[in-house]
């Protein structure tokens, strides 16, 4: 298992759009092996700023669901929200 990471700058007034896009996505994504482990918005530091993390079966995960076409549907209505969008893969660390 890996993880992704989206650090994601919303458009200024679009948290609430982004929460009820994010809860139609989720079982989209869901399909193509995507675990959403946890969802996060600032409360202090960059504001309009959300973090996800995913849990993947691998990194080759991120490709193959951004050329989903079932994903692409959704392409306007998520420009028009997000701003930026930062993916980075992790691996978890054999620590405890």
């Amino acid at each position: 298992m890996v993880y992704v990471q989206a650090s994601i700058k919303l458009h200024p007034g679009k948290l609430q759009d982004f929460i009820a896009l994010l809860n139609e996505l989720t079982p989209v994504v869901a399909k193509h092996g995507w675990k959403l482990v946890g969802s996060y918005a600032s409360v202090i530091g960059r504001v309009n700023t959300v973090v996800d993390l995913w849990e993947v079966s691998d990194a080759n995960a991120v490709g193959a669901l951004m050329a989903s076409p079932e994903l692409q549907k959704y392409g306007a209505r998520i420009a028009g929200i997000i701003e930026d969008e930062v993916l980075t893969v992790l691996t978890r660390l054999p620590i405890g």
